[in-house]
């Protein structure tokens, strides 16, 4: 590690609170990038982090310099994630090479039409997608068993509104993280033209 570096740099890839451990009111370590969404959040909870925090748009490479001379630097490009509000993978390329960080991500068959992630002429017509070459990849494997067999996203929904559908003379609660499903609830309300119940903090967040 060069002497020179006298800060930290840190990327945020998604706002559950397993992922923002450590940020409190007196944290001044380095700047936070992270995604818009994820901005508005941290600096929601914790309001003296907007000086710290840098929000970086999607699906292009940024530079990052590390130090002040504009000398050291690596380069970063952010990709939805499929988790929840905000959440992304990293894709950096640096002097380290070059590293795939998924953080929690959900797969979904369009990462691999991802211009940057599995440029165009790398495609092979036969196969889903050819990645870029990858030096490191730090995968997020909590559900990597065979055992698990989740559904899609699209099946998931169809299957929790059959189940309102069945139940339109009752009350129903649909339990979510304290950050997440919000698209969950924001369609249930569409479809059954109903208003959705939540608390002060969550509508905030909304």
């Amino acid at each position: 590690m060069r002497n020179d570096l006298t800060t930290y740099t840190f990327f945020l890839s998604h706002c559950h609170t397993d992922h923002i451990m450590g940020l409190n009111s007196s944290w001044n370590y380095g700047k936070i990038y992270c995604s818009q969404i994820s901005k508005v959040l941290i600096c929601d909870k914790f309001p003296h982090l907007k000086d710290y925090t840098v929000a970086l748009s999607m699906d292009e490479e940024h530079w990052i310099y590390l130090d002040e001379n504009k000398k050291e630097g690596v380069s970063v490009v952010f990709m939805d994630a499929m988790h929840c509000p905000g959440a992304v993978m990293f894709l950096f390329r640096g002097k380290m090479g070059t590293v795939l960080h998924t953080g929690d991500f959900r797969f979904h068959t369009s990462m691999l039409e991802h211009p940057i992630l599995c440029p165009p002429e790398r495609r092979n017509p036969e196969m889903m997608g050819i990645m870029v070459d990858v030096d490191y990849l730090h995968l997020d494997n909590t559900f990597a068993n065979p055992e698990y067999d989740f559904p899609t996203r699209e099946e998931a929904y169809t299957c929790l509104k059959n189940i309102v559908k069945t139940h339109q003379g009752y009350r129903v609660f649909v339990f979510s993280y304290h950050l997440g499903k919000e698209e969950v609830l924001l369609n249930l309300a569409d479809d059954f033209e109903t208003l959705i119940v939540v608390g002060e903090d969550r509508m905030r967040m909304a």
